[in-house]
């Protein structure tokens, strides 16, 4: 017989001043997300929700399953989510398929990480979509950290572009937590959600 772990139920919940998805700005106030999960030992099943401001859609939802485990001294990460429109308006993609996979490694108080997310068709009007992402992190203390990203997203419907971001997160009691994270790509001529800007979010995860 399979032995099956106990399920394990958690819940995100995150308030942003200002939606980021990818490097690029989602909404043009502030971002709620929603995030349940029911994980059995490395096996997760969740769900995800968000508003967004967009001429395609009101948000976006949908259900995930993923992986997460370790191996000699790497921790990997592997979902996929159905993605669907809220509200989709006009004749743009209304549900997607996304895969993503990550790779991480901690060396002392600095962690590492590099992953990728893929899209075959994406929401809206962008077809194929490749996002890759580097992160590096600083433990300063137990509870706060310093980290950087930087990602390259290529596309078909859209334009490519590098994004970077860096800030600080405090763990607080209670699950919560809070960032304050400079958002910026080398695009920011090409319009609002591609400049940059300093954008504060309290977590709570239970």
């Amino acid at each position: 017989m399979i032995d099956i772990p106990p399920p394990e139920p958690a819940i995100e919940i995150s308030l942003a001043s200002r939606g980021y998805s990818k490097g690029l700005a989602q909404t043009e106030g502030a971002q709620v997300v929603a995030r349940p999960e029911l994980a059995f030992g490395p096996v997760w099943l969740g769900f995800y929700a968000k508003n967004v401001d967009s001429s395609t859609s009101e948000g976006e939802a949908g259900p995930a399953v993923g992986l997460r485990t370790s191996a000699a001294g790497f921790d990997f990460a592997a979902s996929a989510t159905w993605k669907l429109a809220i509200e989709p308006h006009g004749s743009t993609n209304d549900d997607a398929l996304e895969l993503f996979g990550s790779v991480g490694r901690r060396f002392g108080p600095v962690n590492t990480r590099l992953s990728l997310t893929w899209s075959p068709n994406d929401l809206g009007a962008t077809d194929e979509t490749l996002w890759g992402e580097a992160l590096v992190a600083y433990s300063l203390r137990r509870s706060t950290t310093l980290s950087a990203n930087i990602g390259r997203r290529e596309r078909d419907g859209g334009p490519d572009y590098t994004a970077f971001n860096f800030g600080l997160t405090q763990t607080l009691p209670r699950g919560f937590s809070a960032d304050v994270r400079w958002y910026d790509t080398d695009r920011s001529g090409r319009g609002d959600a591609f400049e940059g800007r300093l954008v504060a979010t309290l977590r709570l995860r239970l």
